[in-house]
């Protein structure tokens, strides 16, 4: 195993990018951007943390750990004064902890502070904007986001990556971010574009995600497990259904590209256990609710049935 190094963020008069939880993501998110500017990690009982140990991604059996310094807070109780140069934050938490990720801060964050919501499933930026609303606070901008890179949480600060992917964003409400927080983003975040189309972005996104997730953890398996034959026809249910409700919604996918992106990373992540595996063997909480929970209440919406990704959603519910 190779010795770790230290790598200090880099210097800056006043952080002005957050990240909002302490997760597999937010923390490989935190390390990316900590190469760029000095951002500020968000999370529960952070108030002695100063460092973050991260593995970064490898074929190999083994790589070069780095230790990198930074600033670190409790959520619970940073200050307005602590966050008054902030202007950007980016939660990275899972879907159903979104608002309630927010809510601490909410009435600390700067005025025209945007919210850029990195996380699987969809819906949360309904409540999220409900939220503002409650809060009076229509100053703060909001723009959504996936990503398919990968990051394995091994203990409190210490992340593992565990694969590369595409990340997209895009504007939803209020201002635009500036061309220097844009770069800033898609320079320290690899395979990071801007969508001028968040919503399609978004919808294929979960598309992925409705195949992927619940069957391994269903199956108890790894992604690449659901190449197999007999995989096949649940898999072009699931999209098939979910195609109907997207396009009932005004977000129009192509069937072919749907699958081919679905295959894909399965491919790509043959050896990785999907976040909704893992929060099954952890006993944690999923988003299925989030993913393909969201497909069935679209699909009410539009009464159009969805057998398949009911099912789904009642398998995981019930492990």
């Amino acid at each position: 195993m190779l010795q770790p190094h230290t790598t200090k963020a880099v210097a800056a008069t006043k952080p002005t990018v957050a990240i909002l939880g302490a997760g597999a993501i937010g923390m490989l998110v935190y390390k990316q951007l900590s190469e760029f500017t000095q951002p500020i990690l968000l999370g529960r009982d952070l108030i002695k943390e100063h460092a973050l140990t991260f593995e970064p991604f490898s074929k190999e059996a083994t790589s070069e750990t780095q230790i990198i310094e930074g600033m670190m807070c409790d959520v619970n109780t940073i200050t307005h004064t602590q966050l008054a140069s902030v202007s950007l934050i980016i939660v990275c938490v899972k879907s159903y902890q979104v608002t309630h990720a927010i809510r601490p801060l909410i009435d600390n964050l700067p005025q025209q502070c945007t919210l850029l919501l990195l996380h699987n499933g969809m819906g949360p930026h309904l409540d999220t904007l409900a939220l503002l609303a409650q809060h009076q606070r229509d100053d703060i901008n909001l723009y959504l986001g996936t990503t398919s890179q990968a990051a394995l949480k091994c203990n409190k600060l210490h992340v593992r990556q565990t694969g590369t992917g595409k990340t997209m964003l895009g504007h939803l409400k209020g201002k635009k971010l500036t061309e220097k927080q844009l770069a800033l983003l898609t320079q320290a975040i690899p395979d990071c574009h801007v969508s001028e189309d968040i919503r399609l972005a978004l919808w294929q996104k979960l598309v992925i995600n409705c195949a992927i997730n619940p069957l391994t953890a269903i199956e108890q398996c790894r992604n690449g497990q659901l190449a197999k034959p007999q995989y096949q026809a649940r898999i072009d249910n699931i999209i098939d259904e979910c195609i109907m409700v997207a396009n009932a919604d005004g977000v129009i996918l192509s069937k072919q590209v749907m699958v081919e992106n679905v295959y894909q990373v399965i491919a790509l992540t043959a050896n990785n256990y999907s976040s909704m595996h893992q929060d099954i063997a952890h006993q944690r909480q999923t988003e299925i609710h989030q993913i393909n929970g969201y497909v069935t209440s679209r699909a009410k919406y539009h009464h159009i049935a969805t057998p398949v990704n009911d099912q789904l959603v009642d398998d995981v519910s019930s492990l």
